[in-house]
């Protein structure tokens, strides 16, 4: 479970690589909710309580890697727009 919060910094090496965007998340969105939900109810008891207060996290860590993702590409972008313009 506690590999799963490492979302958001994979998320980050990731978009530093140029392999996911915020675009790209937010496409797939629906699929990663499905995908959380049936993974909170293998890790937990048969309990739908127990499913949701697994997924709930999960789901802001997602949303918070989205963002992350999204402030990666615009700090790249202000970056590239800087060089072209001292350059």
């Amino acid at each position: 479970m506690c590999i799963l919060f490492q979302l958001p910094i994979v998320v980050y090496f990731l978009t530093k690589a140029g392999l996911v965007t915020p675009e790209l998340m937010r496409a797939y969105q629906k699929h990663a909710i499905v995908a959380i939900l049936v993974l909170g109810a293998m890790l937990t008891p048969p309990d739908p309580f127990s499913q949701i207060l697994i997924a709930m996290p999960l789901l802001g860590l997602y949303q918070i890697s989205i963002f992350i993702s999204k402030r990666v590409i615009n700090k790249d972008l202000k970056e590239d727009q800087i060089i072209k313009s001292n350059g």
